[in-house]
């Protein structure tokens, strides 16, 4: 094996010979994934989560619960992609001896290398990246934003490349290779932050304890995550600098360096989060030291009361994690 990482000497190549039906993936995962959302929305969600749906199909509560929505769309997905991406994934970013035209499975009759995989991933998580764009009551901060449409400019752009490849465009594999290494990090690290907040929707009214153990225990995956992600993308781009023209050397900087603002974005949130439900302890014993009562967190019964009054909602204390995507 060569010394160095794979990205000094990754051939360059077609990524598949699917890339014409590209489009055709992208739509079907798309509707796909509009699918999934109406069957739980309609379906799924009024027999699981039978206090908490009602809460949030009021009308003051659009925003969340289209926020509760997308959080299972992701976690479902991500988790999909996951168990099909990591053998692809794992033979094109440091398998020996292997590249995007490497066998992933041989059939009788059918053959799939490693790129046909990786392009449907590609493109499924495009799929999921546009329905968090449009599934929302109002557009999200301008910096997730340009982090979500650079990262569909910048994948889909190094897809084309590899269409017109005819030696004419050397960077475009290594381009797919860094977007193939970080979904692998956004996958790893999104799925446990997606959970975590449906459980924190979902049990509101429980432990304030554990409520900020979570928000807390997210903010510092959320650090570590970025802080990893940050050192290998550094060192990756340092050591394959030569390989790529001048576009690519400005672009690609600039859609990861939104990539990591919009993660340390959500990760002040989460330590917000964190922060109030300590406060909210500490409230709560204090009162309880005077001879107070004490503070109870919100049961649902409560808020349901407080949204027919038209009150807030039960993020009471002041933060909502559907402000951290």
């Amino acid at each position: 094996m060569e010394p160095g990482p794979k990205i000094e000497f990754l051939e360059d190549e077609p990524i598949s010979a699917f890339l014409p039906y590209a489009s055709l993936i992208f739509v079907c995962a798309s509707i796909n994934i509009i699918c999934f959302a109406n069957i739980l929305e309609h379906f799924v969600f009024p027999w699981l989560y039978s206090a908490t749906w009602t809460y949030l199909r009021a009308e003051s509560q659009e925003r969340r619960r289209r926020s509760f929505t997308y959080h299972h769309v992701a976690v479902v997905f991500m988790s999909i992609l996951f168990v099909f991406a990591i053998y692809p994934m794992y033979l094109f970013i440091i398998g020996e001896g292997s590249n995007l035209s490497t066998a992933a499975w041989r059939g009788r009759r059918l053959h799939i290398t490693t790129g046909d995989l990786l392009l449907v991933v590609a493109q499924v998580y495009c799929a999921y990246y546009v329905f968090e764009l449009a599934f929302r009551v109002k557009f999200i901060s301008a910096i997730s934003a340009a982090h979500h449409i650079g990262l569909l400019i910048i994948t889909q752009t190094a897809l084309v490349l590899s269409v017109n490849f005819a030696g004419k465009h050397s960077d475009a594999t290594i381009e797919f290779y860094m977007c193939i290494v970080w979904g692998a990090f956004d996958i790893v690290a999104e799925i446990p932050l997606h959970t975590a907040m449906i459980y924190w929707r979902v049990r509101r009214s429980g432990d304030r304890r554990r409520l900020m153990h979570i928000a807390y225990g997210c903010y510092l995956w959320q650090v570590l995550m970025s802080a990893g992600e940050t050192g290998l993308t550094i060192y990756l781009l340092k050591v394959s600098w030569p390989r790529w023209v001048l576009a690519w050397r400005v672009v690609t900087p600039v859609v990861f360096t939104l990539w990591i603002a919009t993660q340390i974005y959500g990760a002040t949130l989460l330590l917000k989060m964190g922060n109030e439900e300590r406060r909210a302890l500490k409230s709560k014993a204090a009162l309880v030291d005077d001879g107070g009562p004490g503070l109870e967190p919100m049961t649902m019964e409560e808020a349901l009361v407080m949204a027919q009054n038209g009150w807030g909602l039960f993020w009471h204390s002041g933060s909502d994690p559907d402000g951290s995507k």
